[in-house]
């Protein structure tokens, strides 16, 4: 009965040990009666490392302990059970479980079936020890030494295949290195080269973070799927990766393409969509290591600079070719050619480039652009600019578009700017919504809208002499001058009556500009008007002001036609 007794304290006290020793925020300094043991096993004077926990307890404690466990066996003996069987149910198949519950507390690890198990238990201290799969190892290589998954059999970076999933060795675990788009092809522990259907380009697996120079020579001596003729792609191929990005897929509107790789080629439209770090703008792999993709192609008029996918937001950008990005080289002819033929005040209905092939004699389907009002991405064809129409030779300007005021329709041309303005939307956007807004705006078929730049905002507003267009507010676009220092005075940048309209449209609210802060690339400039409490008065007013480019950020869009 003593020993019995013993054994109802001691078990308590073992279980707050070991809850002690799970908890990472435990305040037990080490060495210290229910902290950690030093490394060498040893703890304060008077303690002792109980080392299946890593925890200091009493000697008495671990005494009485000893004396419990085997007056444990001792009443499992009686009761008919003996310690073999004991651990026979441990891994007997009922009473291991798919999942743990939530609220398991798991003490150590055992391999099964090439799988690593988790012992819980489920109460402070009479359950027996239970068993849960906590991971389903690769290639059954459960380590018995730790009872996890691993791969210590195999050296640091070495690549299997696991269906259609490339792992490699890194860290003694394996990690997922690639999902394969076509495949894993386990006799040689590659991703088989992936046929984009849209271009008909192959695709090798995706290469380390290296530099740009590095890029380029992996691809020219790679050796993949038995091809050896793989190249590093040029940005209109490496644009065909991109999904989701109506400004810079294929036929988007960025015009950074293999004939324009000059820095003035790229506009606010090469970097429209949000940031999105589950990368749902890359075709082949979602979830890259790296966040640049490298093309081969260089920036015109620089040695130091090459174009760049970003894939978190699908922007294309100048890169320093001593950054680390990653690369897929590419391989098989490239039909993908651009259109020609544009005439003035037109624009390409759908995309600017289409898949055409060399007959001997000319390219099939031709590459020469057709009037036509219904899109299309199979042919080359353009439409007239809004307020312009096809007289059957050349877009005319159109007199038919009403004159912009509170009751006009839409879309109107302000004839004192010659700018032609849309409707507004019904809710109000966050800043990158509303660019990827106008420029996917199609009001009557025009597809050239635009979030307008702060001189052209300004254009809208009335009888307030220093926020219209020209006047003393220096915020200016034209000017150059988008940094806060440079934009004068708030007094010359804002004007309030009582009952004074200064809008064109009649609009009340923020507007956004798609005019970014030199200073502060973070922030837009933009325009708001209607009321404004100014001291201890609320009038009507307009000022111009800044807001975030932020998600949270929320303004109202007009589109513009230049």
């Amino acid at each position: 009965m003593r020993k019995l007794a013993i054994y109802i304290l001691v078990i308590p006290v073992l279980f707050v040990m070991m809850v002690s020793c799970g908890n990472s925020g435990s305040d037990r300094k080490q060495g210290e009666i229910y902290g950690e043991c030093f490394k060498d096993n040893t703890c304060n004077e008077g303690l002792t490392c109980e080392t299946e926990y890593n925890v200091c307890v009493n000697d008495d404690a671990v005494s009485d302990s000893d004396d419990a466990e085997s007056i444990d066996v001792e009443a499992d003996t009686e009761s008919g059970d003996d310690a073999d069987e004991i651990s026979e149910q441990d891994y007997s198949e009922e009473i291991y479980h798919d999942t743990l519950p939530d609220d398991a507390q798991c003490w150590e690890y055992r391999c099964k079936d090439g799988d690593s198990y988790c012992g819980y238990k489920k109460s402070a201290y009479y359950e027996k020890l239970k068993w849960g799969k906590s991971e389903d190892c690769p290639f059954s290589e459960c380590i018995a030494s730790t009872g996890k998954c691993g791969c210590e059999s195999s050296e640091e970076g070495d690549i299997r295949c696991s269906g259609n999933v490339l792992r490699t060795c890194s860290n003694g675990k394996w990690q997922i290195r690639e999902r394969c788009k076509a495949g894993c092809d386990s006799a040689i522990d590659q991703c088989k080269p992936w046929e984009d259907p849209d271009s008909g380009l192959f695709w090798s697996m995706e290469s380390n973070a290296m530099i740009w120079q590095a890029s380029v020579d992996y691809c020219d001596n790679l050796t993949e799927g038995g091809f050896t003729d793989w190249r590093s792609p040029t940005i209109n191929e490496a644009r065909t990766m991109i999904k989701n990005c109506a400004g810079t897929q294929t036929g988007g509107r960025c015009a950074i393409t293999d004939s324009c790789l000059s820095p003035d080629c790229r506009d606010i439209s090469c970097n429209l969509c949000r940031t999105d770090r589950n990368n749902g703008y890359n075709k082949i792999n979602e979830y890259p290591d790296s966040q640049l993709f490298w093309s081969a192609s260089e920036v015109q008029g620089s040695d130091i600079l090459a174009w760049g996918i970003e894939l978190y937001s699908a922007g294309i950008a100048e890169k320093f070719k001593n950054e680390y990005g990653v690369t897929r080289c590419v391989r098989g002819e490239n039909h993908l050619q651009l259109c020609e033929g544009l005439p003035e005040h037109a624009i390409w209905n759908k995309v600017s480039s289409i898949f055409s092939t060399w007959n001997g004699s000319s390219w099939q389907p031709p590459l020469k652009g057709k009037y036509n009002e219904t899109s299309s991405t199979a042919e080359c064809r353009f439409k007239c600019n809004v307020g312009y129409k096809w007289d059957g030779y050349k877009c005319k300007p159109s007199n038919d578009l009403p004159e912009c005021g509170a009751e006009s329709k839409t879309p109107c041309k302000d004839s004192s700017s010659g700018l032609i303005w849309s409707s507004m939307p019904d809710k109000s956007k966050n800043w990158r919504d509303a660019v990827s807004y106008c420029i996917n705006h199609s009001e009557s078929g025009g597809r050239m809208w635009s979030l307008p730049t702060i001189d052209e905002l300004r254009t809208l507003v009335k009888n307030c002499p220093n926020v219209e267009y020209g006047g003393e507010c220096a915020v200016s676009e034209e000017k150059g001058l988008l940094a806060i220092y440079e934009s004068g005075t708030r007094e010359s940048c804002f004007c309030y009556d009582a009952e004074t309209e200064y809008n064109k449209f009649g609009d009340r609210g923020f507007f956004w500009s798609s005019s970014i802060l030199s200073d502060y690339p973070e922030c837009i400039w933009g325009i708001f008007m209607g009321y404004i409490s100014y001291g201890a008065h609320g009038r009507t007013g307009v000022e111009i002001l800044i807001n975030s480019n932020s998600d949270e950020s929320s303004g109202k869009v007009r589109c513009v036609v230049r």
